[in-house]
Parts: C-alpha cells; sequence; structure tokens
C-alpha cells in the first residue's frame, strides 16, 4: 500500500513500488530514514481507535 505524502517525508523510503511489486532498494538495514525535522511538524495528538460495545458494555464483533 502506497502512504501518505506526509508520512513520506518524515519516513525517507529507498523502496519503491514498481509492476505491482515492493523492491527493498539498495539502502542498508530497514531502508527507512527518520526525519526529525519533517516530523516536528505534526506534533502528537491522541487518538482512539473505534470500538463497538453492546449496551451491557460489552464488545461486539463489527
Amino acid at each position: 500500500m502506497q502512504h501518505s505524502a506526509a508520512t513520506n517525508e518524515v519516513f525517507e523510503q529507498s523502496m519503491t513500488f514498481t509492476d505491482g511489486y515492493l523492491h527493498p532498494g539498495d539502502t542498508p538495514g530497514i531502508g527507512v530514514e527518520f526525519n526529525e525535522e519533517a516530523a516536528a511538524a505534526y506534533p502528537y495528538q491522541q487518538a482512539y481507535l473505534p470500538y463497538n460495545r453492546l449496551v451491557d458494555g460489552t464488545v461486539h464483533d463489527w
């Protein structure tokens, strides 16, 4: 799956998608560099994953 432009700015990657395949690139390690200056433009905002509960409080399958 492709990442958003903001994600690609913060996590600089050497991997590419070509003809439906993921190519890892030639950089050492896992091929991802963290850009701290770019990350500073996106401050942390706490969020909660949605969940589905019944009236009695039990978790229900989607």
